[in-house]
């Protein structure tokens, strides 16, 4: 077993921490390996990022995505200068529907996520838009392992933060439950 995924967006969205916090929540599983790398633009805020978690059963001998199971897309920018990486039958994009129109044809495997919109309307707080899109990927990415995920964002988040935080990651999980694909 092998899964690769990229999360990817610009500076400042909590791109890196997506990544960091779910190799870390690997750590709970002593039967796999992971493997996190990252990458910032020139600018880091507001620059290019991204970030490549891989997961796997046998020992990891290059960090980074060779051919993405799971791409998470949150802003047009990355889409396109990373979209290309993935296989337009295979890898599953999810992609922040309030920052993205659409994912270009010939991708078939895409599940939008109005993560921004959630923060700022609903959570009021644009900054969690981060967790929203976490909770709303984690059944898809690691089937249940959703409370150990909590437990480690918990862990890796201010504690003035945390409980908003839980609450947005919590808010995409359910979302992504009630969209068919939690």
């Amino acid at each position: 077993m092998r899964k690769e995924i990229i999360f990817a967006g610009f500076g400042g969205q909590g791109i890196i921490l997506m990544g960091v916090i779910l190799a870390q929540m690997m750590e709970h599983y002593p039967d796999l390996q992971v493997a996190q790398a990252q990458a910032y633009g020139p600018v880091s805020r507001g620059g290019a990022c991204r970030t490549d978690v891989v997961i796997s059963d046998q020992e990891i001998h290059f960090p980074k995505s060779a051919r993405p199971d799971f791409m998470v897309f949150m802003s047009e920018e990355s889409v396109k200068r990373y979209l290309q990486e993935g296989d337009p039958e295979k890898t599953l994009v999810i992609y922040d529907s309030t920052l993205i129109r659409s994912i270009p044809d010939p991708y078939r495997k895409t599940f939008p996520v109005p993560a921004t919109r959630v923060a700022e309307e609903e959570l009021k707080n644009r900054i969690v838009a981060n967790m929203f899109m976490l909770g709303a990927v984690i059944e898809m990415v690691a089937p249940g392992s959703f409370d150990v995920l909590q437990q480690v964002v918990r862990k890796s988040v201010p504690p003035k933060s945390e409980a908003l935080n839980v609450k947005a990651l919590e808010a995409g999980h359910e979302f992504a439950r009630t969209h068919g694909r939690g």
